[in-house]
């Protein structure tokens, strides 16, 4: 059964922990992007043209791409069922719209027994992940500085 890599905010190819989980969990892997337009309207030209070129270069290293456009709940779930898919992958996104959008993809492809699996994130260091020992957050940037070097 294939699964779904859902590129975001993530393009690369190397080095990428969901597009290794979904490659890990699946004989097959359908990579997917979905132009949404509530993150495509607002874009500038500089940011259209970038994302073009990016799109575009992922195109032609990935077979079987798709590359959608219109809400992304519906996109995601059109996609992973026409594929029979049983996952969809995607790097975690901490945003206030991404996490929405998120759950609300996730409540989607629930209903049809589809798993959204989140692996990693487009950051260096996950937010959150750099705390004090007592767990609470760094208040003073050079000790945060420090703690974020030693991370790896």
């Amino acid at each position: 059964m294939p699964s779904i890599m859902w590129f975001r905010r993530d393009l690369r190819l190397a080095d990428h922990p969901a597009l290794r989980a979904a490659m890990a969990a699946a004989d097959s892997v359908v990579p997917l992007f979905v132009l949404d337009p509530a993150l495509w309207g607002p874009a500038g030209p500089s940011r259209r043209a970038y994302l073009g070129a990016s799109l575009a270069d992922l195109g032609q290293r990935v077979g079987g791409w798709q590359l959608r456009s219109g809400d992304p709940v519906r996109e995601v779930v059109t996609v992973a069922r026409a594929a029979g898919a049983d996952s969809v992958h995607v790097a975690e996104d901490f945003g206030p719209y991404g996490r929405d959008r998120d759950a609300r993809v996730e409540l989607a492809l629930a209903e049809h027994g589809i798993t959204l699996v989140r692996t990693g994130c487009a950051y260096a260091v996950a937010p959150g992940r750099v705390v004090k020992t007592d767990g609470t957050p760094y208040r003073v940037y050079t000790p945060f500085s420090r703690a974020w070097a030693e991370h790896g």
